[in-house]
């Protein structure tokens, strides 16, 4: 089966279904509560990393409602739940499950706009012969929620440049963000929460929740070097023990004046004073010349000569021409490029690129 067909999007899930397929799931008992609990923080951790980063909004929808779910109504009624550390495994849970409620909140409008998008650029109704996914591919391609949505859907190998191109940039991206975060002193569990993903033709839009992530990461710096000021002041402050050596001080006795009369000093004579000489007259023959007298010269022309009429000035525009409004700049298709396989579960297989002379190279070692 060649997976490189035509395709169009199908449907994206309404948030109806999405909370339908979150609460399929059967909670057993009899499974400890700590695989429970790693199931709950697998799945935030899984909508932070690979769901919201690539632009599967439902898919992250379900994850974080199945992961309230648990925390809110099934991981509480376990059995082992009053262990002290399956307790405490909880309690990191239930802290977390204000944003989580946050978050679910950000994505509903995004899920809610792409299916008006998709029903508004769908085509006409089909007729009712139009056969069935017939192939295992076709069915999982039906049901993959990448494949949603009013977007260009491109083949992989036929794009292989612009594939790695865009793949190149969004590493890129990961990994400023991953440094400036880092240098910031924000923990980790702040940065997978703030993870946030967009479409192609959104990706220069705001992002979701950007004034929360903004106070977010001033507060976490903010602690940081906090934090940091005040270790640094209590390793100056902080008392030594030094061994100090007093002097000696001797017993105190009465200071004993003797009465002597004053000798008279010596002044010394004064100088005779002498006459000052009066300043000798000014000599004539060192007075400089006299300065000449300006004659304005009657042939004297300008060295740079001036021009002979104004320049002509530019013409001032019409204000239609102000009024008129910018030129709209063309919205950035989404893109998203097709799996080239599907797993027996239906999970999409990424496609991988290698060089053209790899197996060339294997065959010749």
């Amino acid at each position: 089966m060649d997976s490189r067909i035509a395709m169009r999007p199908t449907r994206p899930q309404t948030v109806k279904e999405l909370v339908a397929q979150a609460e399929n799931f059967n909670f057993n008992t009899n499974i400890p509560v700590k695989h429970w609990t790693r199931a709950a923080e697998t799945l935030y951790q899984e909508k932070a990393s690979f769901a919201v980063s690539d632009g599967d909004f439902g898919r992250a929808y379900m994850m974080l409602y199945r992961h309230s779910v648990l925390v809110l109504k099934y991981i509480p009624t376990h059995p082992q739940i009053k262990d002290p550390e399956n307790k405490k495994a909880y309690q990191a849970l239930s802290r977390r499950i204000k944003r989580v409620i946050q978050d679910l909140e950000q994505l509903k409008p995004e899920i809610e706009n792409a299916v008006k998008e998709w029903e508004r650029m769908a085509v006409s109704p089909k007729p009712n012969t139009e056969s069935e996914p017939s192939t295992q591919y076709e069915q999982f391609a039906a049901r993959d929620p990448s494949l949603t949505g009013n977007a260009k859907i491109l083949d992989a190998f036929d794009n292989q440049d612009l594939a790695v191109d865009l793949a190149q940039k969004e590493l890129m991206r990961r990994d400023t963000a991953r440094r400036a975060t880092r240098q910031a002193g924000i923990a980790d569990e702040d940065i997978m929460s703030r993870r946030r993903g967009g479409r192609w033709d959104q990706w220069d839009g705001a992002r979701i929740g950007d004034d929360e992530d903004l106070r977010r990461q001033m507060e976490a710096t903010r602690h940081a070097l906090d934090s940091a000021q005040e270790r640094r002041i209590d390793d100056d402050y902080r008392p030594t023990s030094h061994t100090y050596s007093y002097p000696s001080i001797s017993r105190p006795r009465a200071v004993e004046y003797e009465s002597q009369p004053p000798k008279p000093s010596i002044q010394p004579s004064r100088p005779p004073k002498e006459p000052v000489a009066p300043p000798p007259p000014p000599s004539s023959h060192n007075l400089p010349p006299a300065l000449p007298q300006k004659v304005p010269l009657p042939n004297y022309a300008p060295l740079i000569p001036s021009p002979s009429q104004q320049p002509s000035l530019p013409e001032v525009p019409r204000k239609e021409a102000l009024d008129a409004p910018p030129p709209t700049l063309p919205k950035k298709e989404r893109l998203t490029f097709k799996p080239g396989a599907y797993l027996e579960n239906g999970d999409p297989l990424r496609s991988l690129f290698i060089p053209k002379n790899l197996r060339q190279d294997f065959l010749d070692i």
